[in-house]
């Protein structure tokens, strides 16, 4: 099964139990019976440039979006939460770290995120993927719904946050342009 046939399994297994998805871990439960290589999916994965990380959309359906996430070394998201959707995170190569946070951006939890495994991210929850090794980590993360809006938390004054919405990046407005640029 190719990687693109994998997502529209995915998406077909989802709609037949969509009334039973609640959260992350109904929906973990369906990706789980995945794996996924950066083999299979090379055409996909996006070169960072001068952000922490680079990210493309690859899939969207009513359901969730899938977006291919390739970290570089020692670098991180910002804290920031996904809106109205929730998240599962799976970690298809490299080592990083799923760090969630509480509404007050308190740390409450540190999950290793090593090849083959997959973390939720539940509706309303704060998190930060980081990369604090000397390697590429590449991830996929499904958002469901797919995501119209973040809030994200400014890297450099925590009591400044930003709303990001379409295709943006969990980083600083300051990052995209300096990307463009």
């Amino acid at each position: 099964m190719t990687f693109e046939e994998k997502l529209i399994e995915i998406n077909r297994i989802y709609t037949t139990l969509k009334e039973t998805i609640q959260g992350p871990a109904e929906f973990k439960a369906i990706i789980e019976g995945f794996s996924f290589s950066v083999d299979e999916m090379r055409e996909h994965l996006p070169d960072p440039g001068n952000l922490p990380y680079g990210r493309n959309c690859v899939f969207r359906s009513e359901n969730f979006e899938v977006i291919v996430m390739n970290w570089k070394p020692f670098q991180r998201s910002n804290i920031h939460n996904h809106g109205h959707s929730f998240g599962c995170v799976f970690a298809v190569s490299g080592k990083a770290v799923n760090l969630l946070y509480d509404d007050g951006l308190e740390l409450i939890a540190s999950i290793p995120l090593v090849e083959n495994k997959i973390a939720g991210v539940p509706r309303g929850i704060y998190h930060v993927i980081m990369n604090d090794t000397p390697d590429f980590a590449v991830s996929l993360h499904f958002y469901a719904p797919p995501m119209d809006t973040m809030k994200v938390i400014d890297a450099a004054d925590m009591s400044k946050s930003f709303f990001v919405k379409g295709d943006g990046g969990a980083w600083n407005p300051e990052a995209v342009q300096m990307a463009a640029d």
